[in-house]
């Protein structure tokens, strides 16, 4: 009976896992032991990924960015992120992820300009206003029956401005019209007072008697109840006279398409919508593995290949001369239009390669350095201490501006870039000149040192050879818990206006913008490089804790 006993307690799952550490710590290679250790820090393996992912993306942030990062589209500024769609809006039907325009709207009140989505006619089958006959022009494509191609689609607009009172009467204060519009409001189609009934979709295209715009009724644009609208209007001297003794509810706005214009290389064809039969009203699909902007994998190998996109407007009011990108703005736009998406992983570029390029010329320093000075100690030890005492003494971010400061003005943001990592190494080597040093001297009076010394192996081997190789452990750590330091210096010195400067891209460059309080309130999506700077440096930090226990000789059972 305690013969079973005993066996059964050796097989416990507690005594198999203990046999299955001492024969790992027996037969396993030191390197296997550490990946077993960093296995087991779910935090830092969790890093580890995440760190993997960014350098990937920044590597081919190319590929994965949809639109051009360095393209201004000044009539988008501060536009924010496309809606997705994966419905037809129009009849409900599913289908594939697609997205819309932006056109700007500026409130007649406040005066304070918005974006609102839009859509344009692309394809319309209509009765030549001549001959009657039914034809159908296309946006980019040639028309037989004209001889030419169709460079232009605009429309014209009667906006009426209308006082509603209490009791539902309409008061008229306002008419004008709006010319050479390129892009019509979505919400002159979706709203349920703007529709005539269920719309028929027939060879992909919207029967025209579905919508009150394109019959040529008058539809209603905008319900404004706001009693600074009213008293705004109550107060003009224009509307006044007709409205001051009257109980206003509310100022709408009315819209009536009057005619669309349809270009070719002559004179455009005027249409009205009683020519309109059918039409498609232009949505963009977001497609896979696209054909758009040029550039170079890897700076090597020229192509347009994109990860995901949207088709280039064929409008020439929206069409980039300079570049083949659709607009689709994920994450929202800059001050200057450009994507934010696209830019975010085009400044990781520079805000990830920072930290690994200073810390590689740094711990280059400071180990040759502390090597020196730990071995040869005297004037050699004097002279270097001192000269790191002096600057560690020098507050570090004082000593970057002034550095920063004398850089000279119109150098490329490639050749900046490079002389600040310089900078910030500059600053970053005398704190591991001193550890090195202060490690290298009491390896020094170790037994296998003085024994290499005895036998005559001269400084260089000695150094090399048997004090620096038993300081990695701790540089390996030290780096990388040192890199976020970098990362945040660069993110400062551009936000600073001393760093990276435009048309080149950081993360610390695009947090400038978030600088003004009303873009920080307005525009959020500013802020997004400021997270990344944040997922980043926590990443590293959680990665080096993982490394510095996977390196520990107790996690590793030696």
């Amino acid at each position: 009976m305690r013969k079973k006993q005993k066996d059964n307690l050796k097989n416990t799952p507690q005594n198999t896992q203990n046999d299955e550490e001492l024969f790992e710590r027996e037969f396993m290679s030191t390197p296997a032991l550490i990946w077993r250790a960093l296995r087991r820090h779910k935090l830092g393996m969790i890093s580890l990924v995440v760190l993997i992912i960014l350098y990937l993306l920044a590597i081919f942030a190319d590929f994965v960015s949809p639109m051009n990062p360095f393209n201004n589209h000044i009539q988008y500024r501060f536009a924010p992120p496309s809606t997705i769609y994966r419905k037809d809006l129009f009849t409900g039907e599913r289908v594939g992820p697609h997205t819309y325009l932006y056109m700007s709207e500026r409130d007649p009140i406040t005066y304070q300009s918005n974006y609102v989505e839009a859509t344009h006619l692309d394809v319309i089958k209509a009765r030549d206003p001549e001959t009657g006959e039914l034809i159908t022009f296309e946006l980019g494509e040639y028309n037989p029956t004209y001889n030419a191609t169709v460079s232009d689609i605009t429309y014209t607009f009667k906006n009426t401005i209308m006082a509603k009172t209490a009791d539902g009467e309409y008061i008229e204060l306002s008419t004008n019209r709006k010319y050479d519009q390129t892009l019509i409001p979505l919400s002159y189609f979706t709203k349920e007072e703007n529709l005539n009934g269920p719309v028929s979709f027939e060879d992909g295209l919207y029967d025209v008697n579905f919508s009150k715009l394109l019959s040529g009724e008058t539809i209603v644009v905008n319900e404004d109840n706001r009693s600074m609208a009213i008293n705004t209007y109550k107060s003009d001297y224009r509307y006044a006279p007709k409205i001051r003794n009257q109980e206003i509810i509310s100022i709408d706005t009315f819209a009536t398409l009057e005619e669309i214009y349809v270009y070719f290389d002559f004179l455009p064809v005027v249409l009205t919508p009683s020519d309109l039969q059918a039409v498609n009203l232009k949505n963009y699909p977001i497609e896979f593995f696209i054909h758009s902007w040029d550039y170079k994998l890897l700076g090597l190998f020229p192509t347009n290949l994109h990860l995901f996109g949207v088709e280039k407007p064929k409008l020439p009011s929206l069409s980039d001369y300079f570049s083949n990108d659709g607009i689709l703005y994920v994450w929202g736009a800059d001050q200057y239009g450009r994507d934010i998406f696209s830019r975010i992983f085009f400044a990781s570029r520079i805000s990830l390669s920072i930290g690994l390029i200073g810390i590689l010329l740094t711990f280059t320093i400071g180990i040759f350095l502390g090597g020196l000075a730990g071995y040869f100690g005297g004037w050699v030890d004097e002279v270097t201490m001192r000269f790191t005492e002096i600057l560690m003494s020098i507050p570090s971010l004082y000593l970057i501006l002034t550095l920063s400061a004398v850089l000279p003005t119109g150098i490329s943001p490639e050749i900046r870039y490079l002389l600040i990592v310089v900078i910030l190494s500059f600053i970053g080597w005398p704190g591991m000149t001193r550890v090195i040093r202060g490690m290298t001297m009491g390896l020094k009076q170790t037994e296998f040192v003085q024994a290499a010394i005895a036998l005559g192996y001269p400084p260089r081997k000695v150094i090399w050879n048997h004090l620096l190789p038993n300081t990695y452990t701790y540089v390996i750590v030290s780096a990388t818990l040192s890199i976020p330091g970098y990362i945040l210096g660069e993110a400062s010195l551009s936000f600073l206006g001393v760093g990276v400067t435009e048309p080149g891209a950081s993360w610390g460059l695009m947090l400038s913008q978030a600088q003004d309080i009303q873009v920080l309130t307005s525009y959020p999506w500013v802020l997004l490089p400021g997270l990344f700077i944040i997922i980043t440096v926590l990443a590293f930090n959680l990665f080096g804790d993982a490394i510095r226990d996977a390196l520990d000789p107790r996690a590793l059972g030696l």
